[in-house]
């Protein structure tokens, strides 16, 4: 349920960028609403990326995004940018310059971020499909939070041209619905053809649940029973060795820090712009990183991409929590939740999976709680009509604590 009498368009939506914007009357998404991360370039206009000094210094795009062109010519309706936090450099939903967009399901808490705006757009019925970017989890984090559909693709399956990065080698570009019919919709916009296999193998590891908070137990593990009655088969992840999970989010980390220091070091040292106290530190984290950490980062990504091909083919996914939390309180100290919400998010972006939070459940509060499903790389569209085929078992009741 929509909370509206909450929502603050001003914390959702920037001040720049066209409004009520339609370039076709026909098309599979005619007259959607469209809310679109302040990264994407449109023809014409300037983004921000969620920080003022890069928005005095940016230039006018000479092209939209093809991801953007794409969905405007199935007749979208663009109802804005969305706020983002600084350079998409955070889970939080929480901008230094800009403020946080609230959370409209659940007054006083954050969204989540860093596509915050794109979330809250969609969950106070302000948008349709809220189009943002995931590198460590800025969709699925978000959509978790805000009880949302959303889906962090394959990686490089939709071109980022256009694109405002972050980290090349795990930026993606995703999407947020309050359906799982409107989700798949999009993708069948954005992505490219696949083979839709039949998904018939739900594979599974109880020891990601150690991550969250206990009082959500028993949410996912009804979430997990009633998940199991989708599926033919059901086996338990493998893994090489059982501390593996605890080397997941330090890998992630510095593989991203070291791709972000590559892509914006070089911007920050000439330009010294101004960013919150967070963002600076986590800046100056990346850019203190070293190649012989890279080295051994790379290893741990090298285990995880096995293991995911070992255990996941064409026809199975992967149960797994989305985030340890409903949630959190606005201005709430997350910095150690922020690394068991990277052990779990960290999956798929190593392995360069596809992977869609499913909003099926709330907690005893009423806040907002799901879990996601993952496949392996290129499965897109068969995740997809697999979340859609099983939906309408959650819509027919929210599973509560």
């Amino acid at each position: 349920m929509n909370n509206n009498s909450h929502t603050n368009k001003n914390a959702i939506f920037c001040d720049h960028g066209p409004t009520q914007w339609q370039t076709s009357q026909q098309g599979n998404l005619l007259n959607q609403r469209l809310a679109v991360k302040d990264l994407f370039a449109v023809k014409g206009e300037k983004n921000s990326a969620g920080n003022p000094d890069w928005f005095a210094k940016a230039t006018t795009a000479q092209q939209s995004a093809s991801s953007i062109d794409k969905l405007m010519a199935q007749g979208c309706e663009f109802v804005g940018f969305t706020h983002t936090d600084e350079i998409a450099y955070s889970l939080e939903g929480n901008n230094f310059h800009y403020g946080a967009a609230e959370n409209p399901k659940v007054p006083n808490h954050a969204c989540g971020g860093s596509s915050m705006g794109s979330a809250a757009a969609v969950a106070a019925n302000l948008a349709d499909i809220g189009l943002g970017t995931d590198t460590g989890g800025s969709v699925r984090i978000p959509a978790s939070y805000c009880g949302l559909y959303g889906i962090r693709p394959s990686h490089d399956v939709i071109a980022k041209d256009g694109l405002i990065p972050l980290a090349p080698p795990f930026d993606t570009i995703g999407w947020f619905t309050n359906t799982a019919e409107l989700l798949q919709q999009t993708g069948d916009v954005l992505l490219p053809e696949q083979v839709i296999n039949s998904v018939d193998t739900l594979v599974i590891h109880e020891g990601l649940f150690e991550l969250i908070d206990p009082k959500l137990l028993p949410v996912i593990q009804r979430l997990l029973e009633q998940t199991k009655a989708q599926f033919t088969h059901h086996k338990k992840l493998v893994l090489p060795q059982t501390n593996i999970l605890t080397e997941l989010a330090d890998a992630f980390r510095i593989l991203q820090g070291r791709a972000i220091a590559k892509q914006h070091g070089k911007w920050i040292n000439e330009e010294q712009p101004s960013f919150s106290p967070a963002i600076t530190s986590r800046f100056e984290m990346a850019m203190a990183l070293t190649q012989a950490e890279e080295k051994e980062a790379l290893a741990i990504q090298q285990t995880w991409q096995k293991v995911i091909a070992d255990n996941l083919d064409e026809k199975s996914c992967l149960f797994l929590p989305t985030t340890p939390t409903t949630a959190p309180k606005l201005g709430e100290d997350t910095s150690e939740l922020r690394m068991r919400i990277i052990t779990l998010s960290a999956i798929a972006g190593l392995s360069g999976s596809a992977q869609v939070h499913l909003p099926a459940a709330t907690s005893e509060q009423g806040h907002p709680y799901g879990f996601s499903l993952m496949m392996a790389h290129g499965n897109d569209k068969s995740l997809l009509t697999k979340i859609t085929k099983i939906s309408n078992e959650y819509n027919k009741g929210m599973v509560n604590e």
